[in-house]
């Protein structure tokens, strides 16, 4: 025979037997219920602590596994005839292949940035290179067929707006540097085209840095990874590789000067196309 209950405040019945319930004894319970003893925050707080140790551990393992051990694994070759199928009938600027990392860092570790030199550029690097040094000019103009080469009279054209801003990277001579921030500093520093010796954009023998300028291309962790376009599919196999690697170097240079005890990984890579999927790559 089922039991039959039936509730009135206070009270509980049950086939007919009436249990008093004190109204007081159920309102500490439910008080303690709400409110949690310290000793449980506490608790909550090193379980907390403990779950992101032990997930940084999961993430470092991951990192340190071969890249064909996934799922999505394709060697370099392989994977670039599946992205240049996606990207058939696609405008030809837009057919853009970039390598997203992902890094696992310990908590407090500046973001990594770096610039990579590129043997294949990705496009054509308008520079503009400010010297009074007529041979340092002869090889900017003749050599690498720099976008604009002058001293003083090219500052004064840019001043007085004469000469569009559209080229990409300016190089200077030391003797140019300092009239170069007085003069042009409000002009050329906002938009990044200020030569300066910290960003390794003067010197004194300009043939060696417009070279490595003419393929370089920075790039900076953003959020848990670092995403750099590494060519385009018109590119050969053969060139995308070699990009490959060159912005492998320059992450690993990055990572090894670090200004912490303990480096960021390189963990899962993967190359992508503009309209096409993501296929992991060997790359750490």
């Amino acid at each position: 025979m089922l039991a039959r209950f039936s509730r009135t405040p206070g009270r509980l019945s049950l086939s007919g037997q009436t249990l008093r319930v004190s109204s007081f004894h159920t309102a500490r319970i439910l008080n303690a219920e709400e409110t949690p003893s310290s000793n449980a925050s506490k608790l909550t707080k090193d379980q907390a602590k403990k779950r992101e140790i032990r997930r940084l551990a999961q993430r470092k393992s991951a990192a340190r596994r071969p890249a064909s051990d996934h799922r999505l694994y394709m060697p370099v070759t392989k994977a670039l005839r599946f992205l240049r199928a996606a990207e058939v009938g696609q405008p030809r600027s837009q057919q853009t292949l970039s390598i997203t990392t992902i890094l696992v860092s310990e908590r407090g570790t500046p973001p990594l940035s770096g610039n990579v030199s590129f043997p294949k550029p990705l496009k054509d690097i308008k520079i503009a290179v400010f010297t009074t040094d007529e041979k340092q000019a002869q090889i900017a103009r003749e050599e690498y067929h720099c976008h604009l080469v002058g001293g003083p009279e090219l500052v004064e054209k840019i001043k007085q707006g004469e000469i569009a801003l559209d080229f990409d990277k300016s190089l200077a001579t030391p003797e140019m540097a300092n009239s170069l921030s007085s003069q042009l500093g409000r002009i050329l520093g906002p938009r990044g085209l200020l030569p300066s010796a910290k960003k390794g954009t003067v010197s004194e023998n300009l043939g060696e840095l417009i070279r490595d300028s003419m393929g370089t291309l920075p790039y900076r962790q953003r959020g848990n990874c670092v995403s750099i376009a590494v060519g385009k599919c018109s590119f050969s196999d053969q060139q995308i590789l070699e990009n490959i690697i060159a912005a492998q170097r320059s992450m690993k240079e990055a990572l090894a000067s670090q200004k912490t005890k303990k480096p960021s990984l390189l963990s899962q890579t993967t190359l992508t196309s503009t309209h096409g999927p993501g296929i992991v790559i060997d790359f750490a």
